[in-house]
């Protein structure tokens, strides 16, 4: 038989416990708009039980919330709360335990409650409480005259008093999975804008110390150990500024400082520039490079600059990654919806499945650190930023052991501004 609380009402110590509140306001649902997700239990309650008013209830300081109702007259069902003097529910969040009431003018724990004159005669009352053990309200209903609470009455408001606990429990845990999320983010944008403020401030002097390896080299002749040393310690110091640039660049970007500078490109010309841009580097790795594009194709307006830094990054990828002996192909064509489409596709050591969906990733370098050495990861993050400036999207296909190819589609005219 469920305890059937009759105790006066205690100091109003558990409706005002900090703890309590805070895990009440965390839910969200005060002052919240009706929602189906809880309006389906009031229905079903006031179905099975044949009565007229069942209420989903949220107890704050001063104050009884209704989240759920069914059978308010109008005013109440407009502003949906009423100040705790006519409260029954309270009494269950002090006591923690379900409260019934069978003739309410006949119980000294509210008769004189102003309710009762409302028509507010037999109670029944779940407590919600969540996992802390802090009761947050109740799951009520309500008779305008006395009513006997069978075991079966009384079964069914526990049951759905559990249900309606556990979609609350659902908004907590949303709650603190969105707080944490937003705790997480926050960290990550204060670490990349100290990454990028100490980038920034490395610049300075490495290109003060690369100006005074540049001022040495002509000053005078060196020996040969000397000379060598010296061009060793330059190129570490430009590769070293690169990368410093590079981020910073990358940085400015994701901040929404793109700029495209659009012109009317000559597609071959494009495609015929940045294969020659790397043409000695696939000769020293004896790799096989060609491109070809379809003879019909129509000049395009792009930022042929900066289109042709992704094409150089991907082609220089793709011999990076292709044993001595492959083939690297640079092919473009027009899609029969006029957009244009660029592929990069070498017969290289492809990318594995579990890296290919954070291939784009900012620092995400996957398997071509062993290749690339000194690779910021930052190389394919550009790429994309600069394809979907344009209003295109970029993509990779890729087997292991077979090679990879990257697809680039873009509109041929620039995209309209929103």
């Amino acid at each position: 038989m469920t305890k059937i609380s009759t105790a006066h009402s205690h100091s109003g110590s558990a409706i005002q416990n900090p703890a309590r509140l805070a895990e009440l306001h965390a839910t969200g649902l005060l002052d919240s708009p009706p929602e189906e997700s809880f309006d389906r239990f009031t229905r079903l309650a006031s179905a099975l039980l044949g009565i007229p008013l069942t209420l989903v209830t949220l107890v704050d300081r001063d104050r009884q919330f209704f989240k759920s109702q069914v059978g308010l007259d109008d005013e109440l069902a407009v502003t949906r709360e009423t100040p705790l003097e006519r409260s029954f529910c309270k009494h269950v969040v002090e006591s923690g335990e379900p409260l019934i009431i069978e003739d309410a003018r006949l119980n000294l724990l509210v008769r004189d409650n102003p309710a009762v004159k409302d028509g507010a005669i037999a109670y029944i009352g779940m407590p919600l409480i969540t996992p802390e053990g802090q009761t947050l309200g109740t799951f009520c209903a309500v008779d305008d005259q006395p009513h006997f609470w069978n075991e079966q009455d009384i079964r069914i408001m526990r049951d759905l008093a559990a249900t309606v606990m556990t979609e609350i429990e659902l908004r907590l845990l949303a709650g603190k999975l969105l707080a944490q999320y937003n705790q997480l983010r926050a960290t990550e944008l204060q670490r990349d804008d100290m990454a990028q403020m100490l980038v920034h401030d490395l610049r300075n002097p490495l290109t003060s110390l690369l100006a005074g390896l540049h001022l040495i080299d002509d000053m005078q002749a060196l020996e040969p150990m000397q000379a060598q040393a010296l061009q060793i310690a330059q190129r570490g110091g430009d590769a070293l500024l690169r990368m410093v640039n590079e981020i910073l660049e990358i940085s400015k970007y994701q901040a929404g400082h793109l700029q495209l500078d659009y012109n009317s490109i000559n597609l071959p010309d494009l495609l015929s520039a940045a294969s020659e841009q790397v043409a000695s580097l696939a000769g020293r790795a004896n790799i096989q490079l060609d491109h070809r594009c379809d003879n019909d194709l129509p000049n395009a307006q792009l930022d042929g600059e900066k289109l042709r830094r992704v094409l150089v990054n991907l082609l220089a990828n793709a011999i990076q990654h292709t044993a001595p002996g492959g083939r690297v192909r640079l092919n473009a064509s027009l899609l029969a919806d006029g957009r244009l489409e660029i592929c990069v596709s070498d017969n290289g050591l492809g990318i594995p499945s579990e890296q290919i969906a954070r291939i784009f990733d900012k620092f995400n370098s996957g398997c071509s650190a062993r290749h690339l050495g000194s690779s910021t990861g930052l190389g394919l993050s550009f790429c994309k930023l600069v394809v979907e400036a344009h209003g295109g999207s970029i993509s990779v296909d890729s087997k292991l052991n077979q090679g990879s190819t990257f697809t680039l589609t873009l509109p041929i005219t620039p995209p309209r501004p929103n």
